[in-house]
């Protein structure tokens, strides 16, 4: 974390974002939701989960329906890359639902402060893929 008063580097918001997917990845919510501050806003696009969610506890809710609803994901960075307004990770992602296996291309875009802590989260995801992994 930035000494008060100084920036974060891109490498430092990089590390955030890496240190809250692995949070998730080890099913630990709480971890998670500490790498956010307390006005996190998480937006969900293309995905049956759709919505925008202000606040933890919200975000929070929102993000604990894909765990209960898929099993065995994986979330393996592609890419991750930075500029001074946003950290944008490419993801490969893979779950299980119904015996069946889905597999997609996800992009997460985050704001994150000179705290480490995300800000605002934005999920893009394959709508249709979504749809039918879900029995839609």
């Amino acid at each position: 974390m930035a000494e008060a008063g100084t920036k974060l580097s891109l490498d430092q918001k990089i590390q955030a974002v890496r240190d809250a997917f692995a949070a998730f990845n080890r099913g630990d919510l709480k971890a998670l939701s500490d790498t956010w501050s307390d006005d996190f806003t998480w937006h969900a696009r293309g995905s049956v989960f759709g919505g925008d969610f202000k606040g933890k506890d919200a975000a929070l809710g929102a993000i604990a329906r894909y765990p209960q609803t898929f099993q065995d994901i994986t979330l393996d960075f592609h890419d991750i890359v930075a500029n001074e307004k946003h950290v944008v990770a490419l993801v490969n992602s893979s779950f299980k639902r119904g015996g069946k296996t889905y597999q997609d291309q996800l992009v997460y875009v985050f704001h994150i402060n000179d705290q480490a802590k995300a800000t605002e989260g934005w999920l893009i995801a394959d709508t249709e893929l979504a749809k039918t992994a879900v029995g839609g």
